[in-house]
């Protein structure tokens, strides 16, 4: 009988159980048609009995000719929720009546206050709920940060610290965020990450940097890890960066002022403070210099030996050190940073910093991120992984999931670090020996693993993916131990923080190590790219065609240093969360060995497909192995309180001469590879809109690059 009860309930009710349709936000996944999993929510938040402002309206299917009927009413559509909801501003009444007159509307309800606030408010204890903290509050978009803090400012004991583009910051206790999220406008609310620049600390107790383990000065070629990467090749085609500008948000650059540079630095705009307390964009600690040299020395100072990826390219410094706190302090608001550098033609930004915590999480920064790309498609924002990989378990692996934020942004290029080939001079250490060696590396073969001895290594430290969502990060790694770069020679230094970072190598240069190196030798290559694709006839080459361009060409290093079986270090072949989709080699970018490489501008929608037929004789090409398709596209922001970011769902299909398809069959992802034996015949490549909810008119743009691998 109770069973029967329970099937005549389903019959009646059916359309809220057997039809339905969750969103999923980090507060958990919610039905909106199940009133009674809504009446109450998490925290104890009382339920506005206003009419609300901002609601969320959920389809069946986004179509256009669907978000078209909303705008007619006046409704407008704000940022995406998956699955196939946005957050909407407007008369709240209308959009509940099109809820019994259009059936492709699944249900409409107020965006409640409880689904804007992060995980970390649904543990709080009361040890921690008073204290004060810093919270970083995001707003919606299109709407005014000044009415929003007009709002917040009405609150008691909450003091605004500034407002600025989406971006509100607010001094108040924990349990003070539940009054916050009542106010209209607010998208989410998070506590202030604390940032860190991403140079590893590789010294135990007492060690200070100064000189070296090995005091001399081998010459060998490695010393600035561009020749693992293959530099060189694209250096003797003629691609040295020319014509492009690179930027840096850092600890500054050198001196600060144009007329007293390291010898090596040339064609640096005057660059600026973004931080606040900020004094001018000189080096007070060491870090920015040895990055920009990565980047664009020319390596006067060593006769040419030690110079960066795009040695020919300018340059645009943006110092984060704030003199009166002596440390890093990230602008309130990315986008203000990113459009400034803009403004100066870069059209490449890299980023050696990030937050220690909340491994793997889309955050406020993330999503600001994102917000940039998506609206600057040829600006191409570059990341560092992190320096949190360690074996916590115990099993001779390094663990997964410890990639930093806002590294865990979909559309910039995350950069882990890869092992440099240095056997002599730096520091010569093991895992083991390292900064907590025995905590986070003390077991085989990590344990004894010396870190610069094998470029098909990872770096112990360097983070690993995936993210909370599961995207893959980081995409891409290049080397990061034992790295030599510039020497910052302004006086006035900081003398609390060592500015040799790893140790001198001499007067002009200094060893160091750490995502940070690896990420601006990535930059040095992103700009050799796209110099080299201007030269191929794209003039304004989008983010997404520099970062598949590069991700394409990847070196895949698996298994890694420790061959394979127990320890294996790289699980898979690529694409993984350890390596990305490799290791970075402008040989084979500048090579020009791509049967199609595509920018498409215009895009599709859903349902529609780009279709392109490729040609191929084996017979020409006996080295040849793979074919490889790569599709990387720059995806709509993503909330951050929703727990899946890819809005637009993109796939890439490949069908061989002999009849058969292959698909990566990825949603999870904005960059996609398909590779697969090569045969004599034609190619079908096809890039399908699977669901484009929030497109440009649409439409989602995307890059596609077709060839071969030897």
């Amino acid at each position: 009988m109770k069973g029967f009860i329970l099937s005549a309930f389903v019959i009646i009710f059916g359309f809220s159980t057997l039809n339905a349709k969750e969103l999923k936000l980090k507060s958990g996944n919610v039905d909106l048609r199940n009133q009674s999993s809504l009446s109450a929510t998490k925290l104890g938040l009382d339920a506005s009995t206003e009419t609300p402002k901002y609601f969320v309206v959920q389809f069946n299917k986004v179509t256009e000719a669907a978000k078209n009927k909303l705008a007619s009413q006046g409704i407008e559509l704000l940022q995406y929720l998956p699955d196939d909801a946005f957050i909407a501003r407007g008369d709240y009444q209308k959009a509940m009546a099109l809820t019994s007159q259009d059936s492709n509307i699944y249900a409409v309800h107020p965006y409640q206050a409880d689904w804007k606030l992060d995980e970390e408010f649904f543990t709080m204890s009361v040890l921690d709920q008073n204290n004060d903290q810093i919270l970083n509050i995001r707003t919606l978009p299109k709407t005014s940060v000044d009415k929003v803090a007009q709002q917040v400012s009405q609150i008691p004991q909450v003091r605004i610290l500034s407002a600025e583009g989406r971006t509100l910051i607010v001094k108040t206790n924990k349990l003070r965020a539940l009054e916050l999220s009542k106010v209209d406008g607010v998208e989410f609310i998070e506590t202030q990450p604390q940032i860190e620049f991403f140079d590893f600390k590789i010294f135990g107790d007492g060690e200070r940097a100064g000189e070296p383990d090995d005091l001399g000065h081998p010459t060998t070629g490695y010393e600035s890890g561009t020749k693992i990467m293959n530099f060189d090749a694209a250096w003797r085609r003629g691609f040295t960066g020319q014509n492009q500008i690179v930027a840096m948000a850092d600890t500054g650059l050198d001196t600060g002022v144009l007329s007293n540079l390291h010898p090596d630095l040339h064609d640096v705009l005057e660059g600026e403070s973004v931080a606040l307390f900020g004094n001018g964009w000189a080096d007070y600690q060491g870090h920015g210099t040895h990055v920009t040299g990565s980047v664009i020395s020319r390596g006067n100072m060593s006769n040419g030996l030690i110079k960066g990826g795009a040695f020919n390219a300018g340059y645009f410094p943006q110092g984060m050190w704030s003199t009166m706190f002596n440390n890093i302090m990230v602008p309130k608001d990315l986008s203000t940073m990113f459009q400034s550098a803009y403004n100066k033609g870069a059209r490449i930004h890299t980023n050696s910093w990030g937050a220690t915590g909340k491994f793997g999480a889309y955050d406020n920064m993330a999503a600001s991120v994102d917000a940039f790309m998506w609206d600057h498609p040829d600006f191409l924002i570059l990341f560092a992984a992190g320096n949190s990989g360690v074996d916590a378990n115990k099993d001779g692996v390094i663990d997964y999931g410890s990639v930093s934020f806002p590294g865990t942004a979909k559309n910039c290029l995350t950069v882990g670090a890869s092992e440099n080939m240095m056997t002599a001079g730096g520091r010569q250490k093991s895992c083991d020996q390292m900064r907590n060696g025995d905590k986070n590396w003390g077991v085989a073969p990590i344990k004894g693993d010396f870190i610069s001895n094998n470029p098909n290594g990872i770096a112990c430290f360097s983070s690993r993916g995936p993210t909370k969502d599961q995207r893959i990060k980081p995409e891409i790694v290049s080397p990061g131990t034992n790295i030599v770069s510039l020497h910052d020679r302004f006086e006035e230094a900081n003398k609390d923080v060592s500015v040799w970072l790893w140790g001198k190598y001499d007067d002009n240069y200094s060893w160091a190590g750490g995502t940070s190196m690896a990420t601006p030798l990535t930059a040095g290559a992103a700009a050799v790219t796209r110099e080299f694709l201007q030269k191929k006839g794209f003039q304004t080459p989008s983010a997404a065609l520099m970062k598949a361009m590069l991700i394409h060409h990847a070196t895949d290093i698996f298994p890694g240093q420790f061959g394979t079986g127990q320890g294996q270090e790289i699980p898979t072949t690529r694409p993984n969360n350890v390596e990305g989709y490799g290791r970075t080699n402008m040989d084979a970018v500048t090579k020009d060995q791509s049967l199609k490489i595509i920018d498409e501008v215009a895009g599709i929608g859903t349902g529609e497909s780009f279709d392109v037929r490729v040609p191929m004789n084996k017979k020409k090409k006996k080295t040849t192995t793979k074919f490889v398709a790569t599709l990387v596209y720059t995806d709509a922001p993503a909330a951050a309180s929703a727990s899946k970011t890819l809005i637009n769902d993109l796939d890439l299909v490949v069908v061989a001469p002999d009849g058969k398809i292959f698909t990566s069959n990825d949603h999870t992802n904005n960059s996609e590879i398909v590779e697969i034996p090569v045969s004599t015949g034609t190619y079908a490549v096809s890039v399908k809109g699977n669901n484009v909810p929030q497109g440009k008119n649409g439409k989602q743009p995307f890059a596609l690059v077709i060839g071969t691998v030897d």
